[in-house]
C-alpha cells in the first residue's frame, strides 16, 4: 500500500453489510452475493446486520453494527434514507474507517432539504473519523482484496484504476474491458461525492503502487481548481483518460438528476485536460480502445506511416479510406518488399501494394501471417495493422450429416486454438520486427472473441474490432503525445 489516507478504504480488515434482505432478493442482496462470489469471506470476516435473522447464506447476522466483533473497517449501507443517521452514529462509535452509502435519496433528488441532510451526515461521519463513499453509488471493486459490487467480475487483479461518478458506467467499464484482457487494481463508484470525491481519488490513483493506468467517468466538478491540480499530479506520472458526461442540455439535466452534478462547459473541460496532460474521450467505446492502446505495444508508435495487411476487395478500400481520414499515411511498399510478397500472394485478384489485399488466397490465415511478417520488416513504416477474420470453422455443406455433440465440441476447440495461435503469431512478428502490430479482429457473427483479445493483450498486441477504431486510436495516441510535450514520458 501507499501512504495515502484512502488506503484503508481499499484494504479493509472486515466488512459489514447493513440491510441485506433475508430472502436475498433485490439489488441490495447483490453486494453480499458479490463478496461471496469473490471469496472475500474466505480470507477476512463478513458481517451481516439484520434485526431478525440469525444467519443468511451461512454467514452469522447481528442485530446492530455495534454487536459485530471488532474490527469492522468498511460498512455498506443498504438501508432506507430515514435510518442512516443512526448508522452514522454507530459507525463513529464502532471505529469504522469507511462507510459506503448505496442508500440514495439525497442531493441527487434536487431538493435542498435532502442536499442539506447529505452534507450534515457526511460532516458528522468525517468528524468522527469515518470516510464516506456516496451516497447513491455502487462503491468498490478491488479484486486483489476480493471486494466487488457485482456478480461475475474477474477475481484476478490488474493495473487499471477506474474512478466513476456513475455505478452503471463503473460496471460497464469492467464488463467492457475484461473480455479484452484488461484487469483492475481498483474500481470506485463515488456517486454524489459528499466526502470522498473525484479530486481525492485522482490524488490517490497517482500514488497507488498497484495502478499504472487511470480511467475516469465524471459528471460534475464542484471545485474546479482542486480537481485540476489533482488531475495534473496524476497525469504527470500515469496515463489518465477521462470521459466527461453532461455536456449537452439533455445530458446536463440527466447528470443533475443522477448525481446532483452541474455539468459545466465542454471547452473548459477540454482546456483542463490539455493543461494537465490527461486525455478526454467522447464515449465508452473510445475509452475502451484507448485503454487497450496504452497498455500494449501500440503505445510505442511514434509516426503515422501504416501498412495494412489482410482483407480483400472492398474491405481494403474502406479500410484505406478510414486510415486516411484518421490522418494516417499509407505509402506504397518498396519494390523489394513487393517482390517478397509475391512468394505468397498471386497476382490474380490480389495486391501487394499498400494495403496488401490477399483476400482470395487459400489457407488465408496461414498466408496472412506470412504476409504480415514480411510487411512488418518493410523499411520506412511506423506500425502494421493486421486484419483477421473471425476464426469460424467452415460451415457444413448441403447434404452433410448434422454434427453431433462431440464434433461440435471439437470444432469449438479448434476454433479457439486458431484464435489463440493467431494472437501468438502476431506477438511473435511484433517481437521479431521490433515494430508495433495492431490487430483487427473482424466479427460477422455473434461469436465470442474473448480468446483472441485476451491473449493479444497478455502478449502486448493492441487488438481492436475494426480498422476505423484502430486508426482512430493510433491518431489519438499520437496527438496526445504531442500535447504532452514538456511533461514526463509516459506514452
Amino acid at each position: 500500500m501507499s501512504e495515502h489516507p484512502l488506503d484503508p478504504v481499499f484494504h479493509p480488515r472486515a466488512i459489514a453489510l447493513v440491510g441485506v434482505p433475508e430472502r436475498l432478493d433485490g439489488r441490495g442482496a447483490d453486494f453480499f452475493l458479490a463478496l461471496l462470489d469473490q471469496g472475500f469471506h474466505e480470507r477476512k470476516p463478513v458481517y451481516i446486520v439484520h434485526p431478525r435473522a440469525s444467519e443468511i447464506r451461512g454467514i452469522k447476522a447481528y442485530p446492530t453494527l455495534l454487536d459485530c466483533p471488532d474490527p469492522v473497517d468498511h460498512v455498506i449501507s443498504l438501508i432506507p434514507r430515514h435510518l442512516v443517521s443512526t448508522l452514522v452514529d454507530q459507525c463513529v462509535e464502532k471505529g469504522v474507517r469507511s462507510l459506503h452509502f448505496f442508500t440514495a435519496g439525497f442531493s441527487e433528488s434536487g431538493e435542498e432539504g435532502m442536499a442539506a441532510a447529505e452534507r450534515e451526515l457526511a460532516a458528522r461521519a468525517r468528524a468522527g473519523g469515518v470516510r464516506v463513499l456516496g451516497p447513491n453509488c455502487m462503491g468498490l471493486y478491488v479484486p486483489g482484496e476480493r471486494i466487488s459490487f457485482s456478480l461475475g467480475f474477474p477475481t484476478d487483479a490488474g493495473n487499471v484504476m477506474m474512478i466513476s461518478q456513475s455505478g452503471a458506467n463503473a460496471g460497464g467499464v469492467v464488463s467492457g474491458l475484461a473480455p479484452r484482457g484488461l484487469r483492475f487494481s481498483k474500481v470506485v463508484s463515488f456517486g454524489n461525492g459528499s466526502d470522498i470525491d473525484a479530486a481525492e481519488l485522482f490524488e490517490y490513483a497517482g500514488s497507488d503502487v498497484e495502478t499504472e493506468l487511470v480511467l475516469a467517468y465524471i459528471e460534475g466538478v464542484p471545485d474546479g481548481r482542486r480537481f485540476l491540480e489533482a488531475v495534473r499530479r496524476c497525469a504527470r506520472v500515469k496515463p489518465t483518460i477521462i470521459l466527461k458526461g453532461g455536456f449537452t442540455d439533455a445530458g446536463a439535466r440527466a447528470a443533475s438528476s443522477h448525481t446532483g452534478s452541474l455539468a459545466g462547459s465542454a471547452a473548459i473541460f477540454e482546456a483542463m485536460c490539455r493543461q494537465t496532460g490527461a486525455l478526454r474521450v467522447d464515449s465508452l467505446d473510445e475509452l475502451f480502445d484507448m485503454a487497450v492502446a496504452v497498455t500494449t505495444r501500440a503505445r510505442q508508435i511514434r509516426g503515422r506511416r501504416a501498412v495494412l495487411t489482410g482483407g480483400g476487395g472492398g474491405f481494403s478500400v474502406l479500410s484505406a479510406d478510414a486510415i486516411a481520414r484518421a490522418g494516417l499515411e499509407m505509402p506504397d511498399l518498396p519494390a523489394e518488399t513487393q517482390e517478397r510478397l509475391r512468394e505468397w500472394v498471386p497476382v490474380a485478384g490480389n495486391s501487394v501494394h499498400n494495403p496488401i489485399d490477399a483476400g482470395f488466397v487459400g489457407d488465408r490465415h496461414g498466408v496472412a501471417d506470412e504476409v504480415t511478417a514480411v510487411a512488418a520488416e518493410a523499411p520506412g513504416y511506423d506500425f502494421v495493422i493486421a486484419s483477421r477474420g473471425d476464426f469460424r470453422m467452415s460451415p457444413p455443406r448441403p447434404g452433410d450429416e448434422p454434427a453431433d455433440a462431440d464434433e461440435r465440441a471439437d470444432r469449438e476447440t479448434r476454433r479457439r486454438e486458431r484464435a489463440l495461435e493467431s494472437a501468438r503469431t502476431l506477438a511473435a512478428i511484433q517481437e521479431r520486427s521490433g515494430r508495433p502490430v495492431i490487430a483487427v479482429r473482424r466479427e460477422y457473427a455473434p461469436e465470442p472473441a474473448g480468446e483472441f483479445h485476451v491473449e493479444a493483450q497478455r502478449l502486448g498486441v493492441g487488438s481492436f474490432f475494426s480498422v476505423p477504431d484502430a486508426a482512430h486510436a493510433v491518431d489519438t495516441l499520437l496527438r496526445w503525445r504531442e500535447r504532452r510535450e514538456g511533461l514526463p514520458e509516459i506514452l
